[in-house]
Formats: structure tokens, sequence, C-alpha cells
């Protein structure tokens, strides 16, 4: 069940060794070093401009030049003040209906991803951030990673609680970990991690948006 984004990959340039007597450079090296440097120039112009530049580069020249690009855009990000709650959980209350049932009489196991989602959902609500406003801003959220461990099944009639707390937030992607327990006596039904990413209005990943990012830290990082 786990997707994962595609990964922006380097180009190496071309190289040459030159020869101990040689006192000029051949001009197939003159000519790969220009193409290097041009290509880097034009990265350097790209990273100026407004951060929805960063995800329309079609080829990174160099690959120490990417990743201290990519590294500047993640920490761009991150309120490094912040320190994130190990202990707080946002929650919502359910209960099995009797269409989530499978033939065994237990919950189906593609329902607890149903379950997972809406809390997520409901969180962000919470926070006033709805899908309707993400929509009207012109962007999208993605689920790009979900991996799930079943403990023990919820059974007819089941009451429970779904559990979430954000891991990290980095670059596009938000990072969050969502237990399922049974009320009233809280016996831990399922471990979640679910990665989700922004997109813009192309569709393309972006840095997670400044008013939602802002949010999910404060709420995990006060004493409420």
């Amino acid at each position: 069940m786990t997707t994962m984004l595609p990964q922006l990959s380097c180009v190496k340039q071309p190289g040459a060794d030159l020869a101990p007597t040689s006192k000029r450079p051949p001009p197939s090296l003159v000519r790969a070093r220009a193409r290097a440097s041009s290509c880097s120039s034009n990265l350097a112009i790209l990273s100026g401009h407004s951060h929805r530049s960063h995800h329309h580069v079609k080829t990174l020249c160099a690959a120490a030049s990417s990743a201290r690009s990519l590294q500047g855009i993640s920490r761009k990000n991150i309120n490094q003040d912040t320190k994130l709650r190990t202990d707080k959980f946002f929650e919502l209350e359910m209960s099995v209906r009797e269409s989530e049932l499978d033939k065994y009489g237990v919950v189906n196991h593609v329902i607890y991803c149903a379950y997972i989602d809406n809390a997520r959902e409901e969180f962000l609500t919470s926070l006033g951030i709805s899908t309707a406003s993400v929509v009207c801003a012109g962007n999208a959220m993605a689920l790009s990673e979900l991996n799930l461990k079943y403990l023990t099944p919820l059974r007819r009639g089941a009451k429970f609680v779904v559990r979430v707390r954000l891991v990290q937030i980095k670059g596009a992607r938000i990072f969050f970990e969502q237990l399922i327990e049974t009320l009233p006596d809280h016996e831990l039904v399922l471990e979640a991690t679910a990665t989700a990413v922004c997109l813009n209005k192309d569709h393309r990943p972006t840095r997670v948006f400044p008013e939602m990012s802002s949010k999910l830290q404060q709420f995990f990082s006060s004493q409420d």
C-alpha cells in the first residue's frame, strides 16, 4: 500500500584527466567546463525566484549544488526553535458501523485507512484548514505514503479513538503518526505512519503551505 513520490535525479558533469605534461587542457574539457558553469549559473538564477519556481527546474547540473538547494528549501519550512511534543495527540472518537464488517464479523482491513484519513481531515478542519480552503487557494494535498501495522481487530459495535500526532514537517511533506485504540480500555488496535504532500495548481510538490505549517507546529508545541 506504499507509494513513493519520484525523486529528483542529479546529472553529473563529464570530466577528463589531464596528462602530467599537459600545459593546456584539451578542447573537450574546456567545453565541458563551460557547460557546467553555464548550468550552475542558470540554477542559481532560478533559486532566487519565488518558492514555486524551485519545483519547475527540469535539470540539476551539479550534485553538490542540487543538495544545497534542496536543503535550503527544507530549512525554510522548519522553525528551528519549535520543539514538537511527543505526548500530544489530536483525538477523534468513533464507533464501528455494520457496513464496515467483513464476513468474519470484524472490521475489514481497508476500512482502517478511512478511519485514519477521516481523523487527519477532522484535525486540519479543527485548525481552520479545510479541504475547501486548500482547493480555493488553487492547491491540493495527497498521501504519498501510508504504513499500517494491525495488532487486534475491531468488532461489531466497538467504540474506539483515532489519535493523530505531527512528527515532522520537511520540504513539501508532513509526517504523521496515528494510533487506533479501543474505548474505554485503550487497547492498541493499529499503528500507522502517514506522509502527506502539499501540491501546487499543477499538482507538483510545493513547500508546505505557510499557514498550515504554522498552525500545526503551534498546536503540537503548546502546553495546552
